[in-house]
């Protein structure tokens, strides 16, 4: 069974596709958008989130009552390293989660075999059957993870489960098309620009990629909802407006849909030991505008 690397398991989800389903959230990402929502999910490899309220000051962890950060050496504190220095002692993060009793030290990353996800995925079945619901692929971004996701989806499938996949499109093209679309009922595709040199600046990554692999995989015939993140400082001017309503234009069998910006990712940011990136929440009346300009639902 191939191995993978997940930050969540996430039963009774509403918003991840049709129905009651089962989101599972796959750590690593190649993009690094700013305004990302889960940014642990950005690396692939288990990190600490520290949960400030919790931390009762035991001095377990070689720390004190303001939390483990000053006891950290070498700046590993919420990066991509799998080791953290405690004293002189290197301690894996998986052990130096566990020291902790208040569980103000948080793991956030594990590794799991397809199978031990399809057993739990397996468990809420019942309420797939009477929702219509199933298993979604999350992160994070799943085609960073193309073996463990395109297992993970064959298996669902064959286990009669609909099958849904979140992603930005920036994988391999091949891995979409031969890997992924033959055993995906639903592709998620989050839209984030239009434009190619703002794209490059918020994400990091390249958009001509994307849009190529959003087309390849709509003539497919799959089956598609078109997810625009809005942000006002970013999406509401008309030259973008324009570029996202032209596209969308391009794909008239696929669901269109606007998620409006949110502050949440801040809390968690803080948790990693990262700066907050704050940009503004729209109002309703701007999300309303925005859809209606680009022919999407909110």
């Amino acid at each position: 069974m191939t191995e993978g690397t997940i930050f969540d398991i996430q039963h009774f989800s509403t918003h991840d596709g049709p129905g009651v389903r089962t989101t599972v959230f796959l750590k690593g990402c190649p993009l690094h958008c700013e305004w990302c929502h889960n940014p642990e999910s950005q690396s692939r490899e288990p990190q600490i989130m520290f949960h400030k309220q919790r931390c009762i000051g035991c001095g377990a962890c070689g720390g004190n009552h303001f939390g483990p950060a000053p006891a950290i050496k070498g700046g590993h504190y919420g990066d991509n390293s799998d080791m953290i220095h405690k004293e002189e002692a290197a301690v894996s993060i998986s052990e130096y989660s566990r020291i902790c009793q208040s569980g103000a030290m948080e793991l956030c990353g594990r590794k799991m075999t397809s199978q031990e996800v399809i057993d739990e995925v397996m468990k809420d079945e019942a309420y797939y059957r009477h929702s219509g619901g199933g298993m979604t692929l999350s992160g994070g971004e799943p085609a960073f993870q193309p073996d463990f996701s395109s297992e993970l989806l064959k298996e669902a499938r064959k286990a009669g489960i609909h099958t849904a996949m979140e992603t930005s499109g920036c994988g391999r093209t091949e891995d979409y098309l031969e890997r992924f679309a033959p055993w995906t009922d639903l592709f998620i595709w989050d839209v984030k620009l239009v434009d190619e040199d703002l794209y490059r600046k918020y994400t990091g990554g390249g958009l001509n990629k994307v849009l190529d692999n959003l087309r390849k995989v709509y003539h497919t015939g799959a089956r598609m909802l078109l997810r625009m993140i809005f942000i006002p400082e970013i999406h509401l001017q008309d030259r973008i407006i324009e570029a996202t309503a032209g596209l969308l234009e391009e794909f008239p069998d696929a669901q269109k849909e606007v998620i409006p910006y949110h502050l949440l990712g801040n809390a968690k940011r803080t948790k990693l030991n990262l700066p907050e990136i704050r940009f503004r929440e729209p109002s309703d009346e701007e999300i309303e505008f925005y859809a209606g300009a680009i022919g999407a639902i909110h």
